[in-house]
């Protein structure tokens, strides 16, 4: 084909022009790209936090655990609900947990930040068996011992074991690290829920974790709760109602970003412009000859646009190349429900490789259908004439 040899020969030729558009492309991949990794990098924490086998209860109306308040009898009445997960032991897997917050100093940059505090029993290893200890023990019931997430462990000097944590006039010990596979839980401080309501002076709980014998059994056991005057709660899947927690951010993040991106692309789509009107302009004699051996308007047009493309490819390319160093770096940002700080990783898949590609090939072929179309209409005479002059 004419544009498979002629058009990357040319695209070499103006290897400067070439680089510093290809750059500029690759820029608005590498962002594009990025935003989406960044969105669904708080998607799949979210979505890791919780077991679709527990339900998470709170006070009818209540929007998040924080808003939530449930009374020692209420939670009495839920634990003994058939549906819950009877324990080897002969216990059920039921917590009854409260929410609070804390502030630390972050070792790195010396800002405060707010975390969030579970107030929770041992039991919750029963209740929720993909997490574990990494390091050190469980706290005793009845101290004011604390365990905390890794992500906490790995950015705050003062939450590691064997430290003392101080809040609520009081001091808390570290006593222990857990990992929660990535998920939200990372970013927590867990304690006794008895010690912390007496520091607190809470009467009632933020909300109560179940995990049922039977998953399946999920909505029937909500349709029946929900309907119970005895307890007025409303039930949802423990993934689910962490995922809709990020929801709000995500979009934000991903409205935000692509803005941006659409900005900066209205620059890389007039620097390929640029380049393919150059790159024209300096042909003319070229687009000529060729069109005297005998190729059609529409094979002029096909290689110059095909030329903005390979421009697009390569720009895609190399944006999506750097947008892939950033896969599994964390960083850490405040989650609006509760306005405690949550650390999650960039995620990069296929489809947002294909996506950040795709996109690039778009900005290349709309930069250069202009000067495509230019090149197409030049008459064979005043093309030849024009190097005669």
């Amino acid at each position: 084909m004419l544009w498979s040899a002629y058009s990357l020969r040319n695209l070499w030729a103006r290897r400067v022009t070439t680089l510093l558009t290809v750059a500029g492309l690759g820029l608005v991949v590498f962002v594009f790209v990025a935003i989406l990794m960044l969105a669904h990098g708080l998607e799949e924490t979210m979505g890791r936090t919780g077991d679709s086998a527990n339900a998470v209860l709170f006070s009818k109306g209540a929007l998040s655990e924080i808003d939530s308040s449930l009374s020692r009898d209420q939670t009495g009445v839920l634990a003994a609900q058939p549906e819950v997960l009877t324990l080897a032991d002969h216990q059920v897997a039921a917590v009854r947990e409260i929410a609070l917050q804390l502030t630390l100093r972050k070792h790195d940059r010396g800002s405060l930040a707010s975390l969030a505090v579970r107030g929770s029993s041992p039991g919750v290893f029963a209740v929720r068996p993909r997490l574990r200890l990494v390091q050190g023990r469980l706290w005793q019931p009845g101290t004011t011992e604390v365990i905390v997430g890794a992500q906490v462990a790995r950015q705050f000097p003062e939450a590691r074991v064997n430290e003392t944590l101080r809040f609520g006039r009081r001091e808390w010990t570290v006593v222990g690290v857990f990992e929660a596979e990535g998920s939200g839980f990372d970013s927590e401080v867990w304690g006794d829920a008895e010690q912390l309501m007496a520091t607190f002076h809470r009467t009632a709980f933020s909300s109560m974790t179940l995990r049922l014998a039977e998953p399946e059994a999920f909505p029937a056991f909500k349709a029946r709760l929900e309907r119970d005057p005895r307890v007025k709660v409303s039930a949802k899947r423990e993934p689910e109602y962490y995922e809709a927690k990020a929801e709000g951010l995500a979009r934000l993040i991903r409205v935000t970003g692509l803005f941006l991106t659409m900005v900066f692309s209205v620059g890389a789509i007039l620097g390929a412009t640029m380049t393919m009107s150059a790159s024209v302009a300096h042909r003319t004699t070229e687009i000529g000859t060729l069109r005297t051996l005998g190729f059609s308007r529409g094979h002029i047009l096909q290689a110059f646009l095909l030329e903005s493309m390979a421009l697009g490819v390569a720009g895609g390319l190399l944006g999506v190349s750097g947008a892939a160093l950033l896969n599994s770096m964390t960083i850490s940002t405040v989650n609006w429900d509760t306005g405690t700080e949550l650390a999650f990783a960039f995620h990069l898949t296929p489809a947002m490789a294909g996506e950040g590609l795709l996109f690039a090939v778009c900005m290349g072929a709309v930069g250069g259908l202009a000067p495509a179309t230019r090149a197409a209409r030049m008459e064979i005479v005043r093309a030849l004439g024009e190097r005669a002059a």
